[in-house]
Formats: structure tokens, C-alpha cells, sequence
């Protein structure tokens, strides 16, 4: 009995795949799958990100972009008039851009490609938030949590 109940809880435990990176001590790790998970995409990555003006990852969704995949970007508005480098990196590789007008910051750091992946956590993508922040970095691919984030997004 004891048997099937460990069986039991190692499926459920396996049900839905997880890591967590907790930053800046696993920054290259996370970085490397970030990386990973966008040249693995297969068909779309939206991205919602506060701060965006790290460059290594501009570059990965310029090449993932260039193999088929769809890819759109949410900035806050406010943020971007302060740094719109990468911005413009993007919508000149034609990367669809869209910055948010609404009144409310646009906070989030959230990350879903393919529909099957989600990323989401406290760090903005920036070179900084990598190197010196206390930052966390969550890749799930728990279905009801990426629908739930989807829904979110797509009333931003």
C-alpha cells in the first residue's frame, strides 16, 4: 500500500514541470534557459515585460522571429519613454510591439510561448536585474496557471 501511495505522489508531483531560479546567485542558469526556451519555441512568445532593455534577449527573439515564430512584446509606457532601445531594436526586426496607454503601470514580467511554457517572477529583463537584483525567475508549464495568465494579458 505504502508503495502505491509514493507512486501515487511522485506522479502528482510530476504532473506539472517546474524550476525556480533565484537570482543573482542562478542568473547564468536562468539566462541560459530563457535563451533556450525561445529558440526552442515552436510558433508564438508573448512577452510582458515592465523593463525590457537587455539586448541578449532582444537578439534571441529577433532569430526565433526569423524562423516563423510569432512574437509580441507589451511595454508600459511610461518605462519606455525613459529607455526605448530595445523597442526599437524589435520593431525595426519587425517584431510586433505594443506599448501599454493605459493609466495603470504595466508591472508584470511574464513570459508564455507556445501556450505551453510560462515564465513569471520578479525580474524585469535587464542586464542588471541578472547581475546585481534578488530576483526569482518561475518556468511552469502548468496549464491552468498559463490559461489564467493568458486571460489576464489579453484584457491588458
Amino acid at each position: 500500500m505504502l508503495k502505491i501511495i509514493l507512486i501515487s505522489f511522485l506522479f502528482v508531483i510530476n504532473l506539472y514541470s517546474s524550476e525556480v531560479y533565484l537570482l543573482p546567485k542562478q542568473s547564468d542558469d536562468a539566462e541560459s534557459k530563457i535563451s533556450e526556451l525561445i529558440q526552442e519555441a515552436d510558433s508564438e512568445i508573448f512577452i510582458a515585460m515592465y523593463n525590457f532593455s537587455y539586448k541578449k534577449f532582444a537578439n534571441d527573439l529577433i532569430e526565433a522571429s526569423k524562423h516563423g515564430v510569432r512574437i509580441t512584446v507589451l511595454f508600459d509606457q511610461k518605462k519606455t519613454k525613459k529607455d526605448d532601445e530595445v523597442l526599437d531594436l524589435l520593431r525595426e526586426n519587425g517584431i510586433k510591439t505594443v506599448v501599454n496607454k493605459d493609466k495603470n503601470k504595466m508591472h508584470l514580467k511574464v513570459v508564455l510561448i507556445d501556450s505551453k511554457t510560462a515564465i513569471i517572477g520578479s525580474t524585469n529583463w535587464t542586464k542588471e536585474s541578472f547581475e546585481e537584483n534578488y530576483d526569482l525567475i518561475y518556468i511552469t508549464d502548468d496549464k491552468k496557471l498559463i490559461l489564467k495568465l493568458k486571460e489576464f494579458v489579453s484584457k491588458i
